[in-house]
């Protein structure tokens, strides 16, 4: 599982490997070169391997990962390269090898069979599936042999043989329901169209503050990546709203990550995630998304408030990008690896001693910065600011501009010192979209801040996409290494390097871009547009795909679909072309049910809706007969909520009982709901004290034929009451004082109708020992 001055990452075989070699030697992706040497037969996904599977009647085993993937690395070297393990693997399977990053549409496929088979996902991922491709067992990292309760790679290797000799007909019957449930989840109509509307909103701002971690900032806990989509959400409100606790959530999260070790302190630009809940301890490999995500958010919170810290910011991630992310073309590189010489986060780390041996005297100022957090695992720590400049200028009684300049220097002597130790592997491969993402980076950049600099590196790379990476026919390549293309555009390439191109005419006044944008945009609509539901599939027409997926949920990227919505509309606004307006509108309506049902998943689609209710609100259709929206205070009416909470004792368990009396002839969705386009009831329990969730528990839901759709629900009506027993963590104190802080969501119906979704929060203050 993932987490997840340079030496290109080509191959890391042994002499001992040397003497294997195998299909992958071809590839340009420097992940699957990784795997040329391995003593298994590794073929790359296409149609040599697909004919042996079905000629010869194996089974598949397919292996996904990508070039900064930590555990990849570790099943690489432990599993991939052991000669035994490799024999199995070729006498009983076709062994495939894929670049997640080169083929998004098989990951994400394949990422949802091993979510379905195995209850979790990650990477490496591990798929065994029929010569037919359908999938019938998966897990993420196998180790090389039995431990810590996992199955060895072995072992699940001879159990899969011999089910598929002799129980081969069980084999097929269970891959067969799994293709189909796959189909149901990936076509993008787990909910029906519904359009937006400004409660759809509402509740993802709810949502999401309802998650705020007030302690270390960003949301919920560890790991934790940087949630740019969701900040980017609150400071778009916060900026409409002119609502200050918008804005306090965003600063205090980009303080918390920009001096944690989250942050590389001394080289600039973002690791992927912390694996701590205070953002010190980074898991290490520094993807070209995250510095684009992360660059545009700091701009933007500078726009808006001026703080010279979110500047400084945006300017170190931009002058990392320039220096070790950028190709001579113009292009810029995918990652860098989280491992060095197989220690993860080696380059990165020092010891007290190391920086002393380097600063001398001049250490002690520099600790009056910087902390360093130690390794759970390994020698020395990470850097992070312990105290920011201004701060300890103060205490020093120096100015804050001379210490920032000394300590400025000092980080520079670091730095210079680090560039020596071998470096992370370089993932040197372009992908379009990403390409995309960091050119509106740098288009922004020189917006907001007006280095000319930032203009050259947006028009550099943008010409470097139109020239190296643009199809015969008006397409786009999905990605470009040493001259070479390969693979044809996604629908996130076109999407992305759409808006790019906006922003570079937005930037620059010039109108080329836009002109180019909309070529790009009439390319993306006439490869991926859903002409039967609306909204846009990832990929083209593939014989080979088992279904094509189309979604709009958010992931390590913003949605596809939801970047095409936000690009469309901007085409719209600048060309008044009805084409771009009517996309949007109905790619909005198509995955309304399912932003209805998780508005947590869809932050970037929703943003969009919220930007077409503002721009284009007078013409978005009425809503469905089925919900009739009325004001809040009235929907609340219908159902009135109670909690009681017991004496907290540190020594013992305590309960909160959440009491929802429902009006006569009306009921709320039970949870779970009788289906996914449903708001289920649920309760989060959250709050300042250091408290455990141990069991929430529903009532017994009732059956309900619901006369408008003819569907039998499972509800709750009357009264009825939601049980959560709690337990104090050990580090809860005596006497200690805080807020539970309580989010109920629900929705009211009545035989013909239902009410706008509610989150109802309420906050109780506590003291363990007593209840207030």
């Amino acid at each position: 599982m993932a987490g997840l001055f340079c030496l290109l990452l080509v191959s890391t075989a042994t002499a001992d490997q040397e003497e294997y070699r195998n299909r992958l030697i071809d590839e340009v992706s420097p992940y699957l070169r990784l795997h040329a040497h391995n003593p298994v037969d590794w073929y790359p996904w296409g149609e040599e391997a697909l004919q042996k599977a079905r000629r010869e009647n194996k089974p598949i085993f397919l292996s996904v990962g990508y070039s900064t993937c930590y555990w990849c690395h570790v099943m690489e070297r432990l599993v991939f390269s052991d000669p035994e393990i490799a024999a199995k693997m070729n006498a009983w399977f076709v062994n495939i090898k894929v670049d997640r990053e080169e083929r998004p549409d098989l990951d994400q496929i394949y990422m949802t069979a091993t979510q379905l088979l195995s209850g979790h996902g990650g990477w490496p991922n591990s798929v065994f599936l029929t010569p037919d491709l359908e999938p019938f067992f998966a897990g993420t990292y196998f180790p090389p042999e039995d431990t810590y309760g996992r199955p060895g790679f072995p072992r699940v290797l001879n159990q899969l043989h011999e089910a598929w000799e002799l129980r081969r007909a069980e084999v097929l019957k269970v891959a067969a329901r799994v293709t189909e449930a796959i189909r149901e989840l990936e076509a993008g109509q787990q909910a029906p169209p519904m359009d937006p509307d400004s409660v759809l909103v509402s509740r993802a701002l709810a949502g999401i503050r309802g998650r705020y971690d007030a302690e270390y900032g960003g949301f919920g806990g560890p790991p934790k990546f940087p949630p740019c989509m969701r900040l980017e959400f609150l400071l778009g409100n916060a900026e409409r709203r002119a609502d200050p606790r918008l804005m306090g959530i965003v600063e205090h999260s980009l303080a918390a990550m920009a001096r944690g070790g989250l942050f590389d302190q001394l080289g600039g630009g973002f690791h992927r995630y912390a694996t701590d809940a205070e953002w010190r301890i980074p898991h290490f490999e520094k993807m070209l998304y995250n510095q684009a995500h992360m660059a545009r958010l700091y701009l933007h919170a500078y726009r808006l408030t001026g703080a010279e810290e979110w500047r400084r910011t945006a300017k170190e991630i931009f002058r990392f990008v320039r220096r070790e992310m950028t190709s001579d073309g113009g292009g810029f590189y995918s990652a860098l690896d989280a491992e060095t010489e197989g220690v993860e986060g080696k380059y990165y780390l020092w010891t007290g001693a190391e920086i002393e041996s380097v600063l001398g005297e001049d250490a002690e100022l520099f600790f009056e910065v910087y902390g360093l957090e130690p390794m759970p695992d390994e020698e020395g720590g990470v850097l992070f600011v312990a105290t920011p400049p201004a701060e300890a200028a103060v205490e020093l009684e120096m100015a804050a501009e001379r210490l920032r300049e000394k300590i400025g220097k000092m980080r520079s002597q670091l730095l210079q010192v680090r560039s020596q130790r071998a470096y992370p592997r370089l993932d040197d491969k372009q992908l379009t979209s990403w390409n995309g993402m960091m050119i509106s980076a740098f288009a922004y950049g020189y917006e907001v801040l007006g280095v000319p600099e930032y203009r050259e590196m947006a028009t550099a790379a943008a010409r470097f996409v139109l020239e190296q990476m643009r199809t015969p026919d008006g397409g786009l390549w999905r990605s470009y290494r040493q001259g070479e293309v390969r693979r044809i555009g996604y629908l996130e390439d076109y999407a992305f390097f759409s808006q790019s191109l906006i922003d570079l005419h937005r930037a620059t006044g010039e109108k080329r871009w836009l002109a180019l944008a909309e070529e790009i945009a009439d390319q993306m609509i006439l490869r991926f547009w859903d002409e039967g539901a609306g909204g846009f599939f990832i990929s083209r027409v593939d014989a080979e795909l088992i279904v094509r997926s189309k979604t709009a949920q958010d992931g390590a990227l913003p949605a596809a679909n939801a970047v095409a919505v936000h690009a469309l509309l901007e085409l719209a606004t600048r060309t008044e072309k009805e084409i771009y307006l009517e996309k949007a509108e109905q790619t909005l309506r198509a995955f309304g049910g399912m932003m209805q049902a998780q508005p947590g998943g869809f932050t970037h689609m929703i943003a969009a809706a919220e930007r077409y209710l503002e721009e284009y609100g007078d013409r978005a259709s009425k809503p469905a007969q089925l919900v009739m929206m009325l004001e809040p205070e009235a929907a609340e009416e219908v159902v009135q909520i109670r909690v009681e909470v017991e004496r907290i004792d540190p020594a013992a368990d305590f309960q909160v009982a959440v009491h929802l009396d429902i009006r006569d002839g009306w009921h709320i969705n039970a949870h779970p709901a009788a289906a996914d386009w449903l708001l289920p009831t649920s309760l989060t329990i959250g709050g300042e004290l250091p408290i455990e969730v141990v069991d929430i528990r529903y009532p017994q839901a009732m059956p309900l034929l619901f006369a408008p759709t003819g569907d039998t629900l499972q509800v709750y009506g009357g009264q009825v009451t939601v049980r959560a027993d709690l337990r104090l963590r050990a580090e809860a104190a005596s006497g200690q004082s805080g807020d539970l802080n309580l989010l109920i969501r629900y929705q009211a119906c009545d035989e013909n109708r239902c009410l706008q979704p509610i989150e109802w929060m309420h906050s109780v203050p506590l003291q363990i020992g007593r209840l207030e």
